[in-house]
Formats: structure tokens, C-alpha cells, sequence
């Protein structure tokens, strides 16, 4: 019996701490706007929407040729907006019509909490509903374009919203399953993957209503059906390992590409060489969104 208390005893306690853990992640700090676009002279507005499930959400219009093409920028967890501004100026270089928006719970939009990908996806479906009542924009599939939990997301909507014409995406994960256990593996290396993987995947399930596998780019890329994609991603990159994204474009139909960064880690490949990274995504967006 008293066995069987300790047990008990040494479950709860293993069980709250995933939860403490877990929980305390998803509630990030807000930082603030670094930068707006007129440090790059990009011709803006900023403009207030929703997410489809109702959530206010913050972000800007960047103007480029009226019949050109626009293209929707989605940043990383932890980060906002302003972050993408430098390759924001260079796509509308290009020409191109941009909007950058802030995920719930970052930058300016809403909301405190961040699912890691799974609530983000009614952000970016808000995006392209908002864009699709703009009587300036052209009734014409949208570019999509994101970095890391951005990336993941705008797969995972490209793959089953047809208003996506091509989805661009560096370093996103496969599914949210396997990022958390890597994450778990590179932040707390001295905690035991079982049980506490187990653990932290059944509280996500609790706090958000579906298994951490179910949020997944890999299956969902499945969807694309002949729309373009092209992933980049660092060879060096712990966080969402290379052999991930292979898995993603094996699974995706073509026309797709992947651009392997040799020697960048996470979200490292456009520092590398900003020159090559920029002309790369610039040359797909334009065969791409015809």
C-alpha cells in the first residue's frame, strides 16, 4: 500500500512539473516593435483585423505595384512583425505587395497565449479573408511566406486553402509532437524524454484540444496539389533538423524545391547570405504567382 502511495506520489509530482513547464512556455514576452517600415521607406499602413476565430489582430500594408502580386509574411514564436521588415524591403523591391501581421499573443495583436502553431493557423486564414475584402488587391491567389512556428503555419494552411498560390518556408518544424521533443531534449537536457515527453504532449492535448501530432506541415503539405512550394532550411539546424524537412518534401506534390543552407543553424540562412536568400525567394514568387 505504501508503495502504491509513493507511486502515486512520485506520478503527481512528475505530472505537475511537465504541466509547470509546459504551460509556462506558452505564455511569451511581448516584445516590442523594434522597427516600423519607414526606416526602410516602405509605403504603409497599419491596419487592424481578425482571426477567424474572432481574435484582434495588428499589422501593415506595404505597397508595391498595384497588379503585382501580394504576398503574406509570418514571423517565428517569441518574435513579431518588425522582424521581417529587412526582407520585407527586399520582396518590395521586387515590386511585390506585401502584409506583415503579429500572431496572438506577439507584437500588438491579442492574446496571451501561443499554441506553437495550432490557434496561429485561424491568424494567418484571418490574413487572407482581410486581404480578400481590400478592393485595391487583385481577386488573385496570395504568396505565403514564413520563418520557423510562421513557416509551419503557413504550410499547414496552404495545404488546405486554395487562396494560397505558393507558400515559401524556412525551418519549420515537421510535426508539434517531434519539435517538442526536441525542444524538451535541447532546454532541459537533464530531465528524462520518458515520462515527461508523454507528460507535456497529454497537457497540450488538455490546454488545446488536440494531440500535438495532429498539427502537422508533414501531412498537411499533402494538400498543396501543384501549387509551388520551396522550403530552406539549414543543414546545421538542431531545432528543426534537416532530415524533417525532407520528410515534408517528400510528402508534398510537385512543383517544390529544397534549398539546403550548408553550415546555418535555425533561421540562419537568410544572415548567411542575404543577397542569394533574397533573390532566391523573389525568383520563386514571381514564377510562382503569374
Amino acid at each position: 500500500m505504501i508503495a502504491l502511495e509513493v507511486l502515486f506520489l512520485v506520478l503527481f509530482w512528475l505530472w505537475a512539473i511537465s504541466a509547470l513547464l509546459f504551460l509556462r512556455t506558452t505564455i511569451l514576452p511581448r516584445w516590442p516593435l523594434s522597427q516600423a517600415p519607414d526606416r526602410w521607406d516602405l509605403p504603409s499602413d497599419t491596419v487592424r483585423f481578425h482571426a477567424t476565430d474572432g481574435l484582434s489582430l495588428e499589422g501593415w500594408k506595404i505597397y508595391g505595384e498595384p497588379n503585382s502580386p501580394w504576398i503574406i509574411l509570418c514571423h517565428g514564436v517569441g518574435s513579431n512583425r518588425a522582424d521581417l521588415l529587412e526582407i520585407a524591403a527586399g520582396l518590395h523591391e521586387a515590386s511585390f505587395n506585401l502584409l506583415l501581421f503579429d500572431f496572438r499573443g506577439h507584437g500588438a495583436s491579442a492574446g496571451r497565449v501561443t499554441s506553437f502553431g495550432w490557434r496561429e493557423q485561424r491568424d494567418v486564414e484571418g490574413a487572407l479573408a482581410f486581404l480578400g475584402q481590400q478592393p485595391e488587391v487583385p481577386a488573385r491567389p496570395y504568396g505565403v511566406y514564413g520563418i520557423s512556428m510562421g513557416g509551419s503555419v503557413a504550410l499547414m494552411v496552404a495545404g488546405r486553402d486554395e487562396r494560397v498560390g505558393a507558400v515559401a518556408v524556412d525551418s519549420p518544424y515537421t510535426n508539434l509532437a517531434e519539435s517538442i521533443g526536441i525542444h524538451l531534449r535541447l532546454m532541459y537536457p537533464f530531465l528524462p524524454t520518458i515520462p515527461f515527453r508523454w507528460f507535456i504532449l497529454t497537457v497540450y492535448r488538455l490546454r488545446f484540444g488536440v494531440w500535438p501530432s495532429q498539427v502537422s506541415p508533414e501531412e498537411r503539405g499533402r494538400g498543396l496539389q501543384g501549387r509551388p512550394l520551396l522550403l530552406i532550411q539549414g543543414a546545421q539546424d538542431r531545432r528543426a533538423p534537416l532530415e524533417g524537412a525532407r520528410k515534408i518534401l517528400a510528402n508534398a506534390a510537385q512543383p517544390k524545391d529544397l534549398w539546403v543552407v550548408q553550415g546555418a543553424s535555425h533561421l540562419e540562412s537568410y544572415g548567411d547570405n542575404p543577397p542569394a536568400y533574397l533573390s532566391r525567394l523573389i525568383r520563386f514568387f514571381q514564377s510562382s504567382l503569374k
